[in-house]
């Protein structure tokens, strides 16, 4: 729990899957079922605690409310690449990893739960003072354009479409691996041009986890990025249909 991925995370990872149940669900001495969540570093939105013993962010936190109206405890296993995590569930592994888009691939592998967060738009941020943004009318426009780098959080979906974009104008896309946090970092330092966050508060707090002024950031708001998609709590195929109905139920009553 909140150990690097390693070597030796990883075979403990190996480990502990070969005792999990084909539900999703472990028996552990608790009045709750437990199920496990891989997660990615996604900091300041999920991340480890700097004593390794817990999960914070508001992702986490939005998880445990869930887990726990849905009659289950959660075992957080990370931070994992998430090239990994996909490959766990992909192999079988009993386990879910939460906020992931969904794609016609990854619909077709494995089961998502609805939305996790209300939907929000998805913000271009970009350094004080450089208004070229201004001249982009459309997103599409701006990420065409060969002389302005966008940083991409490596593995991390925005949606089919500007995967697509993305992939097509490869370039002058830079893969980052990296979190929110490190992307707004880049943007402020001027090694990326641009990059996209998920809704002003997240926007906010990226900035103030990476250590930088939020006022010294400019978002733009394309309208076509409006409807890029939520996040789901995504699970192996091999998790049972009444946790994923479970968390379903949860999602429904809450704001």
């Amino acid at each position: 729990m909140g150990a690097t991925a390693s070597l030796i995370g990883s075979l403990l990872l190996s480990v502990i899957a070969s005792g999990t149940a084909l539900s999703g669900v472990t028996d552990q001495p608790s009045e709750k079922p437990v199920i496990q969540f891989l997660y990615p570093d996604v900091g300041p939105f999920l991340q480890g605690t700097s004593d390794g013993e817990a999960v914070k962010g508001p992702i986490a936190r939005r998880v445990e409310t869930l887990a726990s109206l849905a009659g289950y405890e959660i075992s957080w296993l990370g931070p994992i690449p998430r090239n990994r995590i996909l490959a766990d569930l992909q192999d079988g592994r009993a386990a879910c990893t939460p906020n992931v888009i969904k794609t016609p691939d990854r619909e077709a592998r494995f089961k998502f739960t609805s939305p996790l967060f209300p939907g929000a738009d998805w913000l271009v941020i970009t350094r004080k003072g450089e208004d070229w943004i201004r001249s982009y009318p459309t997103f599409q426009s701006l990420i065409r354009d060969p002389s302005r780098v966008y940083g991409n959080m490596l593995g991390a979906s925005k949606g089919p479409e500007l995967d697509r974009l993305a992939s097509e104008e490869a370039n002058h896309v830079r893969p980052i691996r990296g979190t929110p946090a490190d992307l707004v970092k880049m943007v402020a330092a001027g090694h990326i041009d641009y990059t996209i966050v998920s809704g002003p508060d997240d926007a906010q707090k990226a900035a103030v986890s990476a250590g930088v002024n939020p006022n010294d950031l400019v978002i733009t708001h394309f309208p076509e990025l409006s409807a890029v998609g939520a996040g789901h709590i995504m699970c192996a195929a091999t998790v049972s249909d009444e946790v994923i109905a479970a968390f379903d139920k949860a999602l429904a009553s809450m704001p």
